[in-house]
């Protein structure tokens, strides 16, 4: 599994699990360096060509470590290195632990893929459907109810403030849902505004209709909350972070491992790459008002690969069950239509997969 955050052009983590997957003939005696140079190879060009600071690869054969490299830098002004225990933004490498979130309570008989969001998510109680704009905009009725199922494949209608195939992007921005500045706002403390601020927008597409990226892992880790009646950010500790050992993955971190959270940086004016946000100082330091299911979590390329090795094995990892086997396959298994992925070719675009499976999308579906 390679999975690649939407956001991963500014900092970069990669984690590939190949448990079960092909090696060569003689990759017993190959040295790993000289059997997944191609890899390092492919970090170094990211790195030299400006494209990312840096970045660090961890593959696992069997359970078992067989190649880890990194290159460039954490913080370049300050000339600081990647390092194994580097802290990143994972923003959309997020979404596959909040569908395991909900597929716990799911296994545990908490939720169900076909309840309408509504029953977690009240304030959805009168969403409208964007049909046009004449005079104002011009809404219609959904044409079915949004489920929870709909949340984790991405049909759910909602949208994302840069996704500007739909007008209702621009009605994100308005509302400062444009970005993910949304979540250190106290405002937003405890997922209601957000739902709130949701609600008072059109959805861009019928529920079910179509695959579109969006909000939809924001909104199902509310429905987590909701369910368990455990704040979101405790709920991962308590039944993913602690279990696997992940100690470096949440909302926000300690200040004492500033040191470790690798700067954050943007296309330059000029060409390269400008810091957006200096690890050492950033407010992810101190702990953040909103929880972002979809993007919002910080972690290292070990923690990461625990929580996919533990999906690798069937739910279980060092004797921790986090998931049933059949919750597992549920998140391997291709759950839309052809139809449906008429976009998912420009979605790919904002680096949301390889080849194959595409993990953006929380319940895969198949390129």
């Amino acid at each position: 599994m390679i999975q690649f955050g939407y956001r991963s052009v500014r900092n970069l983590l990669l984690t590939a699990s190949l448990l079960g997957a092909p090696m060569p003939a003689n990759a017993a005696e190959a040295p790993a360096q000289a059997r997944f140079k191609a890899i390092s190879d492919y970090l170094h060009q990211l790195v030299d060509t400006k494209r990312f600071p840096g970045a660090n690869v961890l593959i696992l054969k069997d359970g078992r470590e067989v190649y880890y490299a990194e290159a460039g830098l954490k913080d370049v002004e300050a000339n600081q290195p990647i390092r194994r225990d580097t802290i990143f933004r994972i923003y959309s490498m997020s979404k596959p632990v909040t569908t395991a979130a909900v597929m716990i309570l799911v296994d545990e008989g908490k939720i169900k893929l076909s309840d309408p969001v509504t029953k977690y998510v009240p304030e959805f109680a009168n969403l409208q459907v964007y049909k046009g704009m004449k005079d104002g905009v011009v809404q219609t009725e959904p044409a079915r109810p949004m489920t929870v199922e709909n949340l984790l494949t991405h049909t759910a209608g909602l949208t994302y403030g840069f996704q500007l195939t739909t007008p209702v992007a621009a009605m994100y921005q308005k509302t400062g849902l444009g970005g993910d500045r949304w979540r250190f706002d106290p405002a937003f403390a405890g997922g209601g505004r957000l739902a709130q601020t949701l609600a008072s927008l059109p959805l861009a597409y019928q529920p079910g209709e179509r695959f579109h990226y969006s909000m939809a892992l924001d909104v199902a880790a509310l429905v987590v909350q909701r369910a368990s009646g455990v704040p979101f950010g405790e709920f991962l500790q308590n039944r993913i972070f602690g279990p696997l050992g992940m100690t470096d993955t949440g909302f926000d971190m300690p200040a004492a491992k500033g040191p470790r959270l690798a700067s954050l940086y943007g296309p330059g004016p000029g060409g390269g790459l400008k810091v957006t946000d200096v690890g050492a100082t950033s407010a992810l330091l101190k702990p953040i008002p909103g929880f972002s299911g979809g993007g919002g979590l910080l972690s290292t390329v070990d923690d990461y690969a625990a929580f996919a090795e533990m999906l690798q094995e069937g739910g279980t990892l060092k004797g921790h069950r986090i998931l049933s086997r059949s919750a597992v396959q549920a998140m391997m298994t291709n759950h839309l239509t052809p139809a449906q992925l008429v976009e998912l070719k420009t979605t790919a675009g904002f680096g949301l997969g390889a080849q194959g499976t595409v993990w953006a999308s929380a319940m895969a579906v198949q390129s």
